[in-house]
């Protein structure tokens, strides 16, 4: 992000000089009416950039370029005008100088236009995921989800656990159990980055853009809120957690364990 911040703003700078420079070109010479026809290409140069797509914008600002630097070097070696070679010179940087950083800049943010797209499609995919009864995921939701999540984090290049946690406590039925554990994980996970699943006896949690000590502080906030419903000094939980590199594998080792 700071490279792209550092990108965009050299772009602003060159196409300020390249203002700078045509203006200034224009008040040394004392051809008006050559000048018009500057800012006239000028004109159909931003047009062309806005209203084409940017494969063809650039396409097109290349050809122009190019023939006005040739006509520039025709005018100057033919010395038809009373507008001098430096004068000609500056008005072909201070061309570049202008449409140069607009086409790069309307590249910048015709991208950035589609990243906010894509964005806008995954958080209407994790929508459907949002369970206003508080209910865990089934194993085809959270699988789905977690593809989506995985494919910010690997952009963002953050990491993320699986953490299984298992109760197995006599007299306690799985009904039970599960409204148990899911209350509790409920109030544990941050609601906006972590969800789980359940599955046999376990639940799995999805925790991501954290690191060991964070998965460690998770199973002890876990163990306090559980103290909180159950009556023992040291509930009776199985933790097992395992940074996410193959999502498929590691969480289908936590399944088979389970069967």
């Amino acid at each position: 992000m700071t490279f792209k911040k550092a990108n965009f703003s050299l772009l602003l700078i060159l196409f300020t000089i390249g203002n700078f420079v045509q203006i200034f070109t224009a008040l040394q010479s004392s051809n008006s009416s050559y000048f018009m026809w500057h800012w006239s290409l000028l004109t159909v140069s931003v047009i062309l950039i806005l209203l084409l797509s940017p494969k063809w914008s650039f396409i097109s600002i290349t050809m122009l370029a190019l023939l006005y630097g040739l006509y520039l070097c025709l005018l100057g070696y033919a010395q038809t005008t009373d507008v001098n070679q430096l004068s000609l010179i500056l008005l072909y940087i201070s061309y570049l100088l202008f449409v140069i950083p607009l086409i790069l800049i309307r590249h910048i943010f015709f991208h950035t236009k589609n990243e906010l797209s894509n964005l806008k499609k995954e958080i209407e995919s994790l929508k459907k995921y949002i369970d206003p009864n508080g209910k865990m995921l089934t194993k085809q939701e959270f699988v789905e989800r977690s593809t989506i999540v995985l494919r910010g984090m690997k952009r963002r290049e953050e990491q993320g656990y699986l953490l299984k946690v298992s109760l197995k406590v006599n007299g306690i039925t799985d009904q039970a159990w599960n409204e148990l554990i899911q209350r509790v994980i409920e109030d544990t996970i941050r609601s906006d980055y972590d969800f789980f699943m359940g599955f046999e006896n376990s639940v799995i949690v999805f925790l991501q853009n954290t690191h060991n000590q964070g998965v460690l502080k998770f199973q002890q906030r876990l163990i306090e809120n559980l103290r909180k419903n159950i009556n023992f000094i040291q509930p009776p939980l199985q933790f097992q957690h395992k940074l996410i590199e193959q999502f498929d594998e590691d969480l289908q080792v936590f399944i088979q364990e389970e069967t």
